[in-house]
């Protein structure tokens, strides 16, 4: 996987450590389609991602990476479950949910990805 300079350079700024495929313990929680999740300064990708979006991945995910650097692990997860969940609870689809919780609404602002499914 040959990935561009500014984004190794974003890898090394964060601490990250990046991983090829899912643990074998993650693989029961998450949801079909799912590319990519972190996990405190770990980010995961599914074993069969496509070249072309691994960067585009990798670029959500780090700045997930930073998220949780500002706010700690704990806070932040605990602050991304309980907005997901009111939202939901609001009469939300799971995909409108999660495009909706404010971390994500920043991370396609700050990344400037475009919207894409769940990862």
């Amino acid at each position: 996987m040959r990935l561009s300079d500014d984004l190794q350079d974003a890898i090394r700024q964060t601490r990250a450590r990046v991983r090829p495929h899912f643990p074998w313990w993650l693989r029961p929680f998450l949801a079909n389609g799912v590319v990519a999740i972190t996990l405190g300064r770990y980010v995961y990708l599914a074993a069969n991602t496509a070249e072309e979006k691994i960067e585009q991945s990798l670029r959500h995910e780090l700045v997930h990476v930073r998220q949780i650097a500002r706010l700690g692990v704990l806070r932040f997860y605990w602050l991304y479950f309980r907005e997901y969940i009111a939202l939901r609870r609001s009469g939300l689809s799971s995909a409108a949910a999660y495009r909706r919780i404010s971390f994500e609404v920043e991370m396609f602002t700050t990344a400037g990805i475009a919207r894409c499914t769940p990862s």
